[in-house]
């Protein structure tokens, strides 16, 4: 049984590859970055480290030797990377690279379900103007229609050797209302590359990761702010204004994340905060009467001191 069945209730594409636009980078802009409307598609968006279901039902067995067949407690380092240790937390038995070809065991139901880490990549590169890199796996299943490997993370279905799925340690998301759930050590999120959860992490803003100029990582405000920001959540209710890799320019207020061109005033798309959009000027694909409608209340970025208070985004709308 695939990844895929067992985690259906997670989400409805794990069902198919997606088609057409869904595949295709839009042309790029140079400095700007792509979005997304989605929090994680993953098909296992989050696993508790003790085993506790996730909220499709899905509960962690371990990791599984190759050569040895033993299923051993999956862990994630400081870093976010997955381990195993040898009884205890301070001896490791495998990471990095040497878990190539252990297999990732779930259980739904009494089933047992398993995919394989076939590539380990510790460079991925950072969203953030000096980020450090940061790991990502490529894990893939065999699909019992036809026989092939399949990627886990739904929109490389086709590539099951890319590295596109990163470990989010300590925290999952609230997928519906784009934001942060739970920020508990025992859990880990899943997050595919093309997906708001992994942009988050990019940008700097997750549990394992300190921001910069801080002492500790990104605050629950800053991360929701991320999030609604990605995602084009205006009205902060979880309702999506835009597509899948639409091109937008963006900056954070900590000044860690920046555009390498000068901005128009007059192309702002919005300024946010953790509660959705300050104000919006130009959106990003809808019409300004869709979110006036939608969002009641919500001023002109021109007509208000935005700059005075509080905010943890700009964005621009590529003209």
């Amino acid at each position: 049984m695939p990844l895929c069945v067992v985690v259906l209730a997670v989400t409805p594409a794990c069902t198919s590859a997606p088609e057409g636009d869904e595949l295709e980078f839009r042309e790029t802009c140079g400095t700007c970055g792509y979005n997304s409307p989605e929090i994680n598609d993953a098909p296992f968006p989050e696993l508790s480290l003790a085993g506790v279901p996730n909220s499709a039902g899905v509960s962690l067995v371990g990791l599984r030797d190759p050569l040895e067949s033993d299923i051993y407690p999956l862990n994630t380092d400081i870093r976010g990377e997955l381990v195993v240790y040898k009884g205890d937390t301070t001896q490791v038995l495998a990471g990095g690279e040497d878990l190539v070809g252990w297999k990732l065991v779930l259980e739904k139901d009494g089933d047992e379900v398993e995919g394989t880490i076939l590539v380990y990549n510790d460079d991925e590169p950072s969203s953030a103007d000096e980020g450090r890199p940061f790991t990502t796996y490529a894990i893939w299943f065999v699909d019992p229609d036809d026989a092939t490997t399949k990627n886990v993370c739904p929109t490389f279905w086709n590539q099951p050797s890319t590295p596109v799925l990163t470990v989010i340690r300590g925290e999952t998301y609230d997928r519906e209302n784009k934001e942060v759930d739970l920020i508990e050590d025992e859990w880990v999120t899943f997050a595919c590359k093309d997906q708001a959860a992994f942009k988050a992490k990019a940008f700097g803003y997750e549990q394992g990761q300190i921001f910069p100029l801080t002492s500790a990582p990104a605050t629950r405000a800053q991360q929701d702010a991320t999030l609604k920001m990605i995602t084009a959540d205006y009205c902060g209710t979880g309702q999506s204004f835009t597509v899948q890799d639409w091109n937008i320019y963006w900056e954070n207020a900590a000044g860690t994340v920046t555009p390498d061109a000068v901005m128009n005033p007059l192309h702002i798309e919005a300024v946010w905060d953790e509660f959705g959009a300050i104000c919006v000027q130009n959106p990003r694909l809808a019409t300004i009467e869709k979110v006036d409608l939608d969002c009641p209340g919500i001023p002109r970025c021109l007509d208000i001191d935005w700059a005075s208070v509080p905010y943890e985004w700009i964005t621009w709308k590529v003209m």
